[in-house]
């Protein structure tokens, strides 16, 4: 007897999904998305990388890829940029931003810099290789401070 409910309560706790847990990461980060994020923290300052965002995602990029020294220096230097994951609906702190994003096809990205960090969101490239969803709010991944104001 006992061991059949310990088996029933082992199924059970390993189908209960985690909201705080990160997004499935799938085989890897989806066409342009990479592109986007070296562009994002100025590993690439090219012309093409400051016009491959259209659209709504043009306004969130645009303080991102031009030259701002203050903002340079307040952020740090760059330690450390990291593929995550896929946003999903079902995922508390991805869907508050998917809420506000024309596409719910968005890969994950955590950006460190010595003193701040970033989650940014990003779709994949369209056919012409243009971005047009993005969304950086302050934090890591998935932290807590995400879901406050």
């Amino acid at each position: 007897m006992s061991r059949i409910l310990t088996v029933t309560l082992a199924a059970s706790l390993l189908s209960t999904p985690v909201l705080g847990e990160p997004s499935p990461a799938g085989p890897g980060p989806r066409p342009g998305t990479v592109e986007a994020m070296r562009c994002l923290v100025r590993q690439d300052t090219s012309d093409p990388c400051k016009s491959m965002f259209q659209g709504s995602a043009r306004k969130v990029a645009m303080p991102w890829v031009f030259q701002d020294s203050n903002r340079d220096f307040k952020r740090g230097a760059l330690v450390s940029s990291s593929y995550w994951g896929r946003a999903t609906d079902s995922n508390r702190f991805d869907a508050r931003i998917l809420t506000h994003q024309p596409t719910r096809e968005m890969d994950i990205f955590d950006v460190k810099f010595a003193h701040v960090e970033y989650t940014l969101y990003i779709s994949p490239a369209d056919a012409d290789g243009k971005i047009r969803a993005l969304a950086i709010p302050l934090y890591g991944p998935h932290d807590p401070l995400q879901l406050g104001g």
